[in-house]
Order: structure tokens, then sequence, then C-alpha cells
């Protein structure tokens, strides 16, 4: 196996990486020290840091098939947002008649999300309410694209913007949030949206 190959191999098995490295965002001697034990097992043989500093800067700069078409659909994405939600949180065994609502079922929960004034009145263990549901709308590409849903919830990640709860339908990708941090993800989602329709037009 070439280094490049055995580098990009290892930086897929952590999180966000591939993104700094994208972003320029990576102190490259730092993390060739951090991977170098990996690496090595990967190539069978003891690897020079300044090799592995190498196949990275050309990974920052190397944009694969699915990055690109991640980007793709990006660019003709657009994000709205919808207040007054609230999530309650019910035993599996528990029945509820909701029409407008989101359900997730778990091993050991019952989630529903749906407006605050629809769920109000449901008893449940918990009820969370000041959320707010983002709603980032794709082409149907996305649908067998991977890794786009990943990529918004890992920017969100990266500014420290928790996701309350996370689903998809075809098209949509939900993401139910505190309201405190509904004005700021939407204008880092916006922004990245932004970026994509950037990076196509500069490649067109």
């Amino acid at each position: 196996m070439k280094i490049i190959e055995a580098v990009s191999k290892v930086v897929e098995r952590y999180p966000y990486l591939r993104e700094y490295l994208s972003l320029g965002l990576i102190n490259y001697n730092a993390t060739a020290r951090f991977i170098r034990e990996e690496v090595k097992n990967e190539v069978n043989k003891d690897v020079k840091i300044q090799s592995i500093v190498t196949a990275l800067r050309r990974l920052s700069s190397k944009e694969t098939s699915i990055e690109s078409k991640v980007v793709e659909i990006l660019a003709e994405s657009d994000v709205s947002i919808k207040y007054d939600f609230a999530a309650l949180y019910l035993k599996p065994e528990e029945s509820v008649d909701l029409r407008d609502g989101i359900i997730i079922k778990g091993t050991k929960t019952l989630t529903i999300v749906a407006e605050e004034k629809k769920i109000k009145n449901i008893r449940g263990e918990n009820l969370r309410k000041n959320l707010v549901c983002i709603v980032v709308k794709s082409p149907s590409s996305i649908i067998e694209t991977p890794g786009v849903i990943a990529h918004l919830a890992s920017i969100l990640a990266l500014n420290r913007i928790n996701i309350v709860e996370m689903m998809s339908s075809a098209t949509e990708t939900l993401f139910i949030l505190d309201e405190k941090d509904s004005l700021r993800a939407v204008e880092i989602i916006r922004n990245e949206i932004k970026r994509a329709r950037r990076r196509l037009n500069e490649h067109s």
C-alpha cells in the first residue's frame, strides 16, 4: 500500500479530520506525529514524518468524487427554519395519537418532535421546549450520495452547536436544535451552501 493511501485510510477513522484538512486548519507536523503509528501499521514498515506530511498536504488539496458530489448537492440546497417546536420523550410501549409530528422509536425511548402546541397536553417522561426545526431541502440525488448529512452535522458540531434530534426524509434533512442556537446554525449552513456554490463557479 502506498503511503498516501495509508494516510487517507487512517484519516477517515477520525471524525472531522478531513474537514479540518479541507479548511486548512491542520498542523501537518503534529497530525503526522499523531497518526504515524497507524500509518506504519498499514504499510508494514517505518515511515518518515515528512512523508506523512506530504501525503496530508496532497489530501488537503485533493477533492474526491464523493466530496465533489457533496458540494454539488449543497450548492443546490436551501435552508429554512420553523419555530416553537418541542420534543416529548415517552416509553416505547406507550401509544400516542399524533398526525402532525415526527416519531423516533428507540430501544428504550419513544421521541415525538412536533410543534409545541400539538404535544403540550400529552403526558410523557420529559417535555423539552424552546426548540426549532431547521430544514435543509436538497435535490433528489442526495438519496444516493453518502456524506451530505454527515457533512452538515459536522460543521454544526465544529461550531459547538448541539443537535437535539436529527432525521431525514428523502430530500429533506431536519435538525432539531435549541432556539438559542437557531440563528447561528442557519447562518452556518447558509454560509456552507454559499461556499459550495462558489466552489462550483470556480470550477465551471
